[in-house]
């Protein structure tokens, strides 16, 4: 018996550790969509590409543009500095949320600060991109929050989707309603 209590406690601890490396981690997998040439031409890229010495010197930090608020709930776009310029990273950094300093300048986000990017994939079936933003991105706040949050994504993502429509998705379930008023989303959200 003991020898059965001591191998199901650290199958449990094991998976335990595990679920929350998943959950936790922004290395996860997940097909990025890496912008190519102009924002038009997107692909997706499952994998980094192999390190030579012409990736090195590329291997600099890239501009990017997220949509925060500021005054009266107006967009403002903050530059960010990204290692790779994608959807992915975009989104990433828009959920960090502002800085310190911007917070001191007025910016502020209406995206809850749990909210978390599970992925950023593209449906070849439907020629569209689909990103999937854990539940809480739809949880708390009223009316004017929720359509401030979803304005921050869709200004953020119609910077770097190009013309491809995209679906937002709430923990692998496309969203059709947010909030606890049930505000109802136009999907795809870009159009």
């Amino acid at each position: 018996m003991g020898i059965f209590v001591r191998t199901l406690i650290i199958t449990l601890v094991f998976c335990l550790g595990y679920f929350t490396w998943v959950y936790f981690s922004k290395e996860a997998f997940s097909p990025e969509l890496q912008i190519t040439g102009d924002a038009k031409n997107i692909v997706v890229q499952d994998k980094a590409p192999e390190e030579s010495s012409e990736n090195q010197t590329e291997n600099k930090l890239k501009d990017m543009k997220v949509a925060f608020l500021s005054g009266e709930d107006s967009i403002e776009y903050v530059s960010r500095k990204a290692k790779n310029k994608t959807l992915y990273s975009a989104l990433g950094l828009l959920l960090k949320g502002p800085t310190d300093e911007e917070k001191a300048h007025g910016i502020f986000t209406e995206i809850p600060s749990d909210t978390r990017l599970i992925s950023v994939k593209k449906d070849e079936a439907e020629n569209a991109i689909i990103i999937n933003l854990t539940k809480e991105f739809g949880e708390g706040g009223g009316t004017q929050s929720i359509q401030a949050r979803l304005n921050q994504i869709v200004k953020t993502v119609s910077i770097y989707a190009g013309p491809l429509p995209v679906y937002l998705y709430l923990d692998g379930k496309k969203a059709q309603y947010l909030g606890g008023e049930g505000i109802y989303i136009e999907q795809p959200i870009n159009r």
